[in-house]
């Protein structure tokens, strides 16, 4: 089944939201199954690219120029170089989550649970919203 998510940093200056597209295999249940699948894909994927990565990277002309316009020059090259851990990430995004560090919408709709059993259609949108702390003091 095909759905979609996007993510959101409040305090980012980005104001439209780009919707990516992503499957999932299993029955989803519940918002945990949801994001144990997600969490899963997105670590196999970057632990994907760090095997694809050249060698020698090289920047053409073109490429060049084009990061010069946007004033920032570098060669996609990664700072760890370490395969991550599945289990690791999936831990790290349940205590996101009941720390309220971010939000979930399922087509608009707030998602406050884990447990929240969900009734998932084509192409439904799922919004992940990053919450940032205030800085100074709480008294």
């Amino acid at each position: 089944m095909r759905l979609f998510y996007q993510q959101k940093v409040i305090g980012k200056k980005s104001r439209k939201l780009e919707k990516i597209s992503f499957s999932i295999e299993e029955p989803v249940i519940t918002l945990q199954d949801l994001l144990v699948q997600l969490v899963t894909q997105q670590v196999q994927q970057f632990n994907e690219k760090m095997v694809d990565t050249p060698l020698h990277v090289y920047l053409s002309d073109q490429q060049l120029e084009e990061a010069a316009q946007y004033g920032k020059v570098h060669f996609g090259e990664k700072k760890k170089d370490t395969v991550q851990s599945v289990d690791q990430a999936i831990s790290t995004m349940l205590q996101a989550f009941q720390d309220e560090l971010f939000l979930v919408l399922h087509n608009e709709e707030s998602l406050d649970s884990l447990s929240t059993p969900l009734n998932i259609q084509e192409d439904d949108v799922f919004t992940f919203i990053k919450l940032t702390m205030l800085a100074g003091r709480i008294w």
